[in-house]
């Protein structure tokens, strides 16, 4: 089977994006189960030696013309099918892009589906032209049960073309040797046996409930309670402002003893410190979910998570067995529940013990396979 990948920010990339890195994983995954696949790309794109897949840095932005000659491409190149990814602002704010399926279909091209990590969001077109891109498109793979929720509400006619893969985590997993890393870490870090080890992990921005975290873990020292906090992770782009003011609030407070500041760390590095970690906070402003990158790379190791209840109800997340759940911009709530979890290294394993079970379901085999599966759908 021949697959082109449509992604702009396929890595390495010079702009960041989850959505590059989950293409990146799930095309190395497609190609060891024998698909070919060639990934369409933004010139921002800088070609790596030797890989499975083929990469075409094709465009710097993708307007009426970049579009109208991709569809031309994508025709004579003879694929089997067209995997478009796609967020509101993932080709730029023009409208074009959107019109790919029904151009495909028109050209009698190959089918197009579309993984919609997003659906609306970012400026107003996004929102018109959602049903034209979601009712001309052959599948519609959706990463978590928000956006499946969305379109079979507001776009119904495209219900039965609604397929729910995950996404997976593309930070490593544990080590062969754990405890040899969490003896490191700690010892780097100067934590003593009696001292536990949180961790939050991403990039910053607002919405990632990084005040919300702050203001308790000022809350926990002020009561005493030994811990240490590591923010892995530098600022979003264009959120410099807002990153150092997170740093900032917390100089002249004892709590700036407590909470290190590590910046952007290589995925190995961070694979490193997570394994390391006791506990991982992540308090989203919107509530957990699965299409939180950040949330799965704490899955991946399977850490007792602590985050926020789900904007929507979810069959995955289930406080108290797999992830400790608190509202949203709560931080007396968050305090409390991170105390109790301090407190206990039995409700921790439990916890851990949960994630691991849970984390299976988001494993990069289990979700190539998937995707082959949607893909023999369209393509016998």
């Amino acid at each position: 089977m021949r697959v082109c990948m449509l992604c702009p920010t396929f890595p390495p990339n010079a702009v960041p994006c989850g959505v590059g890195d989950y293409t990146y994983n799930l095309s190395g995954y497609l190609a060891a189960l024998g698909v070919s696949v060639t990934v369409v790309a933004s010139t921002t794109h800088h070609p790596e030696p030797e890989t499975a897949v083929k990469v075409i840095p094709f465009a710097a932005q993708w307007d009426l013309r970049t579009v109208y000659s991709l569809v031309g491409k994508l025709c004579r190149e003879e694929f089997d099918l067209v995997n478009m990814q796609y967020t509101p602002e993932l080709f730029g704010r023009l409208p074009w892009i959107k019109w790919l399926p029904a151009a495909m279909a028109v050209r009698r091209g190959p089918p197009v589906i579309v993984t919609v990590h997003t659906l609306v969001g970012g400026y107003p077109s996004a929102k018109v032209l959602a049903p034209l891109l979601v009712g001309t498109s052959q599948r519609i793979i959706c990463p978590n049960e928000e956006v499946s929720y969305l379109i079979s509400r507001y776009l119904p006619f495209a219900r039965k073309r609604i397929r729910e893969i995950p996404i997976g985590s593309n930070i490593p997993g544990p080590s062969a040797d754990p405890e040899g890393t969490r003896r490191t870490v700690r010892a780097e870090f100067g934590l003593g046996v009696d001292s536990v080890l949180l961790s939050h992990f991403g990039f910053a921005y607002s919405g990632k409930g990084i005040e919300t975290l702050l203001a308790a873990a000022d809350r926990l020292h002020a009561a005493g309670i030994k811990f240490m906090l590591l923010m892995i992770g530098g600022a979003w782009p264009g959120a410099d402002a807002y990153y150092q003011g997170l740093q900032s609030r917390c100089q002249g407070t004892g709590v700036v003893k407590n909470v290190v500041w590590l910046g952007h760390c290589e995925r190995a590095r961070v694979a490193t410190l997570l394994e390391a970690s006791d506990l991982y906070v992540v308090p989203y402003d919107d509530g957990i979910s699965t299409r939180r990158g950040t949330l799965l790379a704490g899955l991946v190791h399977s850490l007792p998570i602590v985050s926020t209840y789900p904007s929507r109800p979810s069959s995955r997340f289930r406080d108290g067995e797999n992830v400790v759940l608190v509202p949203p911009r709560d931080p007396i709530a968050l305090t409390r529940a991170l105390g109790m979890l301090i407190a206990s290294p039995d409700l921790r394993q439990k916890i851990r013990s949960g994630a691991r079970a849970l984390a299976a379901e988001f494993s990069w085999t289990h979700i190539a396979a998937d995707t082959v599966a949607v893909y023999r759908e369209v393509c016998p």
